[in-house]
């Protein structure tokens, strides 16, 4: 069996003795208080006897102004009787796939730690997913249970489960577990689709979550799990080119996750970490749900990214005397800042505590930009952006939230964690830089894919041999993840990414990273937002497109120009970096953690193209 001795980063490290480690932070996982790689259920324990949080209120569901707080001891016991049912009545056994589409509530909560008690693999939903993205993943993990929101039925499971293994949906409604009177629960308006869902189908029997938290006597039930060996998770991942793969995610991956996670943060018992990112993505479901049953955190959920001011009037409610912090993406920092802005700061500041009891802000699913970094930053706390991908559990790196830093860089790995510099063409030829002095290899002219090794990196894909084969590799007796990034170390271990691998633009021969045209665009006066991708060229092979959105305040024929922002592009970046096509549209296209969907935008214009319709810009 595995263990951390197994994963030990060499101390010569660059990131380790160039002064930018941060003080008392250990550099091996090892090393970090606590540490103990358990199963996910082992280590929810471990955690509530150690610190003692049994009584504590480990999770507040928001919604609207209502503010339902559960105590640790009473998730457990929901968990407890939740996987008891999973057992006993449905059968479900260790190694069986669990899907749970549901959102961040209480309801998703008990859904994961009921599969977790059990053995079950919980299989995060995408609850955007569309007919044929549903059954794909479904039919990839083989599940034999669905959990699903009431309302979610009629757009895409009615239709789509009889096409899959599924025997047994649970349906579910925040309204179960919600403890106020009837009336305030009705006053709530929260929507209900019970009466559209059937008892039962030919092809699978459906029950309520609420009847089986009431009716279900909870056992005690044991497995036997090698938490290095055992998925507890599957996560849908690499959707960018066909559709996604499903990655397994260990207990002990997800269990050092957190761990490495620690230290770098000062995460405590008490602290609150709020939960605007669904818990289908690995960023959400580590930093909030498995950072707070496993580290004794508070969670507060809300079932989709709230409105600021709903966001800024709950802070206001709750005591955080060990302070709070915001995982979010760049999008939810930009419209908090907006927010303050448009109030004035300072009357902001005398109506809402959110920037007192904010201690730290972690920005992750995309590049943090300084034209959204600083201003958040003045009002705020420090904002740090965290580098990872679902394969990673997620987080690798995040830069020191105190002590010296560097801004427009990836930050540093955690304790426990590896990265070098790859060719992105020869894995096999060794590292261009390992990030010690004696390789070298540093620098902008050392470009190549940054791989990943550590004890957060994936068992692999399911059912995926030549996508596992091409994205792991062994090199110096360790396993590597080949991460489609494009980038390069500095002399100081610090990493800068250039651009995904795979959306990398060839003009003349040129490379030209979407994400540094982006950077350079962000800096114009009325951009507000920028999207930039790749178009065909006869000419060129291709060209450089960027979608904008602009400033309030501004408007093309009245006081700014498309041709006048191409103009300043040509004088501030080379020609071959300008977009030769620019868009203005009125709002970008993202996903459900806020991530602009720069491959959706393209799509269209391809598609366009195709047809000899004319594209703008």
């Amino acid at each position: 069996m595995p263990s951390l001795d197994d994963f030990i980063v060499d101390e010569n490290k660059v990131w380790f003795t160039e002064g930018y480690w941060p003080e008392g932070v250990p550099k091996q996982l090892k090393d970090v208080n606590d540490v103990k790689i358990t199963t996910m259920w082992e280590g929810y324990l471990h955690t509530a006897d150690y610190y003692g949080t049994w009584d504590n209120d480990i999770c507040v569901f928001v919604y609207k102004s209502y503010i339902e707080r559960v105590k640790l001891r009473t998730l457990f016991e929901y968990g407890k009787r939740f996987g008891t049912f999973l057992s006993d009545n449905l059968g479900i056994k260790q190694g069986d796939v669990v899907a749970i589409d549901v959102p961040n509530s209480i309801n998703f909560v008990v859904a994961y730690m009921g599969c977790q008690y059990i053995g079950a693999i919980a299989q995060g939903i995408n609850m955007t997913y569309k007919s044929m993205e549903l059954l794909h993943s479904l039919k990839m993990t083989d599940a034999k249970v669905f959990v699903m929101m009431d309302m979610l039925y009629i757009t895409g499971p009615k239709d789509v489960l009889p096409q899959t293994s599924v025997k047994n949906v649970i349906a579910t409604n925040f309204a179960e577990f919600l403890t106020a009177d009837q009336g305030t629960i009705e006053g709530l308006g929260i929507p209900s689709a019970k009466d559209a869902i059937p008892d039962e189908t030919e092809d699978y029997k459906v029950h309520w979550m609420g009847d089986i938290i009431k009716n279900t006597e909870p056992k005690e039930i044991k497995v036997d799990i090698d938490p290095w060996t055992t998925p507890a998770v599957y996560l849908m991942t690499g959707g960018t080119t066909g559709l996604p793969k499903v990655a397994m995610l260990s207990h002990a991956n997800l269990v050092a996750n957190i761990y490495m996670v620690k230290e770098w943060v000062k995460l405590s018992p008490g602290m609150i970490t709020i939960g605007s990112i669904p818990f289908f993505h690995s960023f959400g479901m580590t930093c909030v749900m498995n950072g707070a049953l496993n580290l004794g955190m508070q969670m507060v959920l809300f079932p989709k990214p709230p409105t600021d001011d709903l966001l800024c009037e709950t802070i206001n409610k709750l005591e955080a005397p060990q302070g709070i912090i915001y995982i979010g993406v760049e999008m939810l920092f930009k419209r908090l800042t907006d927010f303050a802005q448009s109030m004035g700061v300072d009357h902001f500041k005398k109506k809402y505590d959110f920037w007192q009891k904010l201690t730290y802000a972690n920005s992750g699913a995309g590049p943090l930009h300084d034209y959204v970094r600083i201003p958040f930053e003045e009002i705020f706390c420090p904002i740090r952006v965290g580098y990872g991908l679902t394969e990673t559990s997620p987080i690798h790196s995040v830069a020191p939230f105190w002590g010296p830093t560097k801004t427009g860089k990836l930050g540093l790995p955690m304790p426990g964690a590896d990265w070098a510099i790859f060719d992105s063409e020869n894995f096999e030829a060794g590292p261009i830089c390992d990030g010690t002095k004696e390789r070298g290899g540093f620098g902008v002219e050392n470009t190549g894919e940054i791989c990943i090794a550590g004890p957060h990196v994936m068992m692999g894909y399911l059912g995926v041999q030549e996508e596992q084969e091409d994205n792991l590799k062994m090199w110096n007796g360790q396993r590597w993840l080949l991460t489609g990034d494009i980038g390069f170390m500095d002399e100081q271990g610090w990493v800068e990414i250039r651009d995904r691998k795979k959306s990398l633009i060839k003009v003349s021969g040129h490379s030209v990273f979407p994400k540094e045209v982006e950077d350079l665009l962000g800096n114009h006066e009325a951009i507000d937002e920028v999207a930039v991708a790749s178009l065909p060229d006869e000419n060129t092979g291709e060209k450089v497109k960027a979608w904008i959105t602009l400033k309030k305040g501004y408007k093309v024929g009245k006081n700014i120009e498309v041709e006048d922002i191409k103009q300043w592009a040509l004088n501030n970046m080379a020609k071959w970096k300008t977009p030769r096509l620019i868009e203005v549209v009125r709002k970008m296209p993202v996903s459900m953690t806020g991530k602009v969907q720069r491959r959706e935008l393209q799509e269209k214009d391809i598609d366009k193209l195709k047809e000899g319709k004319p594209i703008k810009g």
